[in-house]
């Protein structure tokens, strides 16, 4: 299970931060939308680090994870706000399965405390 959690914390921030380079046209003029850049790679920095911090079972680790992957639900339901009236139906998609897999995240995080830290 811990395994789980800690690679479901991971893909979320890789796909963060491959969507800040789609959204800063770092690999072509894809979709660009340069505002969402930053918050995305930032998110998906932290959510990183904290992958890594529960890898390595470093103190504080659990409470870290799971400050990291609500912080990135809270970030994820703004970009909805943003992307639903956007209407670009691969965003909106990208924004639930995101959504979807940092909540299943932090559940387990929650539920199973003892086995990141």
């Amino acid at each position: 299970m811990r395994t789980f959690i800690i690679a479901l914390m991971f893909l979320a921030a890789l796909t963060l931060l491959a969507a800040s380079a789609v959204h800063e046209s770092l690999l072509g003029p894809i979709d660009p939308f340069p505002g969402a850049a930053p918050p995305e790679a930032l998110l998906g920095l932290v959510l990183a680090i904290a992958a890594v911090a529960a890898f390595l079972s470093w103190a504080r680790a659990w409470a870290f994870a799971v400050v990291a992957t609500v912080l990135a639900i809270l970030g994820t339901v703004y970009g909805l706000t943003v992307t639903v009236p956007r209407g670009e139906t691969g965003d909106i998609v990208y924004h639930v399965s995101l959504l979807a897999g940092l909540i299943l995240a932090t559940g387990l995080l929650i539920r199973q405390r003892g086995l990141v830290d």
